[in-house]
């Protein structure tokens, strides 16, 4: 066989593999044969080579183009994955890799880590995630109090199950995988029918939410967890209970596992420990006990969160708030390895097939690869992101920062949100991010009273400055682009740094109320604070003295925001009410009922034009400042909207949300 033959058998099964691929990766349901045979001649040649390369293209350009998948409408990119929110697990086969999110559910493939699909429908964060045992199916829990059926070769959906009352926590097929069981924090269990959807039975017992339900081994058992402090056995045919164990040391039961032969449960819960118990009399066989008075000893010394068997039953593994995951001896309980990097709570882990790896995910944002026989770290998948609390954007507009509860500023750019540089170096959330009127540098201050300022390019710190005692800080670069101005608060001192000059001054506030929020006026000559007392305090930073007591909320004020030209202030109360104020005056101007309770962030476009809001409800509203007519909503986030930001032309918005992304919505049509 020639040379040119050779290349054709290789370059037809290698394009085969990219259209399976592609089929794999974006939902395309046709089937696909190659059963032609490639004539040896340059024109063919070139012209597989040519599909191939497209194919390839494709693959690889909208493969990592992540932060286009499954938008909503009205937004043109999505800022990170969104935090991880339940267990992860492996394909029967150990080719995929399925991590449940904020944002919905993402496939990597486990071989390379590479990212291949977003399953996306459910309207709040995925909690649970099981494949069949065939692997064909795929079921996604929810805390949209719904159940979805994915077909996990094409991503498509395939029916969804309605009927629990509060967010589902856990779901699981039956050995056969005719059977899905789904457990809720309506205290109930119920059972379906895979191949209809239909609801077959619902099993009620358990005094409060259930956590997470296990199959026994033959398929005729369920075991349940609770936050009733409760593990309790259940018989799959006639949904009778057939006994409950009580642990009434503990705050709540978190996962169960079956042993491999049945014989044992293993159940964890707080307080650093798991235990085993026997099956069919329920006694405790064993316990697994961590430590919390001293670090060194083996075992954990904060909550586990998941513990589960090895494949072939003879290990265990656990994940822990104590930063670390573990295996121990399934026999003996022998602790084996210590598994450290994470830098956060570790939620979940995941042995793959031949359980000779483990993956762990962590609160920090990352998942983790390790070798069981070594503990030896091996990769890690990065970009699922906690909570962002703040957004701005650049001058220019080209650049978004954003603030988040894993300590870190991130700076994206702003049309793709691709990924451009972390800033690393605060040891509590990053709450406010400024840039300066260059954008040069970037300030930002965190929950430990700490202030960085970065250089923009380089991400490097060039100072740092430790407060003491006061908290809710807010800071502003003046106008003439030379100083950096802080404020910090207790209940009644309101402390004013100048940067440039390092000194400060303080405002003393007659009466004691605590300070929700500030914020500069865009000259720097103003500094509103929102109060418990229902107030806005207006303070002048030249003479350091309060000039205007605002008054007309009846809630605690939450938000304040000064359009760009300082001529309007708005103020946003807990109850939803936004009042806008001429700062100059001191004068009520006009006051928006959104009727939303719970709001937590308010924003002007820079004409000056618009008005928006969001909150607790996971969605922004946008209102005619001039009229105070609500306009537009937009939906899309799944956890609380923190912080809104417009682009310096208008044409875009960013929402920080407690799910862990930022959002750029397009307002510009």
């Amino acid at each position: 066989m020639g040379y040119h033959s050779l290349s054709f058998l290789k370059m037809e099964k290698r394009l085969l593999q990219a259209v399976q691929m592609a089929q794999f990766s974006y939902g395309i349901g046709m089937e696909f044969s190659m059963n032609w045979k490639i004539k040896n001649n340059a024109y063919t040649y070139r012209l597989v080579v040519l599909i191939f390369v497209i194919g390839v293209f494709i693959q690889n350009t909208f493969a990592q183009d992540y932060t286009r998948w499954g938008l909503p409408n009205g937004a043109k990119a999505r800022v990170g994955k969104g935090a991880i929110t339940g267990n992860i697990i492996y394909s029967p086969d150990g080719k995929h890799l399925v991590v449940p999110c904020s944002t919905g559910v993402w496939i990597y493939d486990a071989q390379t880590d590479k990212l291949l699909r977003l399953l996306s429908g459910h309207t709040d964060s995925v909690s649970s995630v099981a494949y069949s045992p065939d692997g064909s199916l795929l079921a996604s829990g929810s805390y949209d109090k719904t159940i979805r059926l994915w077909d996990a070769r094409t991503g498509t959906e395939l029916r969804t199950m309605m009927g629990h009352e509060h967010r589902v926590e856990t779901v699981t097929f039956n050995p056969e995988g005719t059977l899905l069981v789904s457990g809720s924090y309506d205290r109930t269990i119920r059972f379906w029918d895979v191949q209809t959807g239909t609801h077959l039975r619902t099993l009620t017992g358990h005094t409060h939410g259930v956590l997470n339900i296990a199959f026994s081994p033959d398929g005729k058992m369920i075991g349940s967890a609770s936050d009733d402090r409760t593990l309790r056995l259940w018989d799959v045919h006639t949904g009778k209970m057939l006994r409950t164990i009580s642990m009434y040391k503990t705050d709540e039961i978190k996962t169960v596992a079956f042993s491999p032969d049945g014989k044992t449960i293993i159940s964890a819960s707080n307080h650093y420990t798991a235990h085993l118990w026997d099956t069919q009399t329920g006694k405790l066989r064993n316990m697994l006990e961590g430590r919390n008075d001293s670090i060194g000893l083996e075992g954990h010394n904060l909550d586990i969160n998941t513990i589960i068997f090895s494949p072939d039953g003879k290990m265990l593994a656990t994940a822990s708030e104590d930063y670390t995951a573990r295996l121990w001896d399934a026999q003996t309980l022998t602790h084996l390895r210590v598994l450290k990097g994470h830098t956060s709570d570790v939620y979940s882990i995941a042995f793959s097939p031949d359980g000779q790896t483990v993956r762990t995910s962590s609160r920090d944002g990352t998942l983790r690869l390790w070798d069981t026989n070594t503990a030896m770290q091996l990769r890690t998948i990065t970009d699922h992101t906690d909570w962002v609390y703040t957004v701005v954007f650049s001058p220019d507009g080209k650049t978004l920062a954003s603030g988040s509860t894993d300590n870190t500023v991130r700076l994206c750019d702003a049309q793709t949100g691709e990924l451009l540089r972390v800033l690393e170096g605060h040891t509590r959330r990053a709450t406010t991010v400024t840039f300066s009127p260059s954008g040069e540098t970037i300030a930002s201050a965190d929950d430990n009273e700490t202030i960085r300022l970065w250089h923009t390019k380089t991400g490097k710190i060039l100072w740092t400055l430790k407060q003491d005692r006061f908290r809710n800080t807010s800071i502003a670069f003046s106008p003439d682009r030379k100083t950096l101005l802080w404020a910090s608060s207790d209940y009644n001192t309101v402390q004013l740094w100048d940067g440039q000059k390092g000194r400060h001054q303080s405002i003393v506030i007659e009466e004691k109320s605590a300070i929700n929020c500030m914020t500069f006026s865009p000259d720097g000559s103003q500094l509103a604070c929102g109060r418990q007392d229902h107030t806005v305090l207006l303070c002048n930073t030249n003479t350091n003295t309060v000039f205007a007591r605002l008054k007309g909320h009846q809630n605690p004020v939450n938000a304040l925001a000064y359009n760009r030209d300082g001529s309007l202030l708005a103020s946003l109360d807990r109850d939803g009410d936004i009042r806008l104020w001429n700062p100059k005056k001191g004068t009520h101007v006009l006051t928006v009922k959104t009727e939303v309770k719970d709001n937590l962030c308010v924003g002007f476009s820079p004409d000056g034009r618009l008005l928006v809001s969001g909150g607790w409800d996971s969605i922004i509203r946008v209102w005619d400042v001039r009229t105070g007519i609500f306009m537009i909503e937009l939906k899309g986030h799944t956890g609380f909207v923190n912080s809104v930001a417009f682009s310096p032309d208008g044409n875009t918005l960013a929402s920080g949300s407690s799910d862990g992304t930022v959002i750029l919505w397009e307002l510009s049509k």
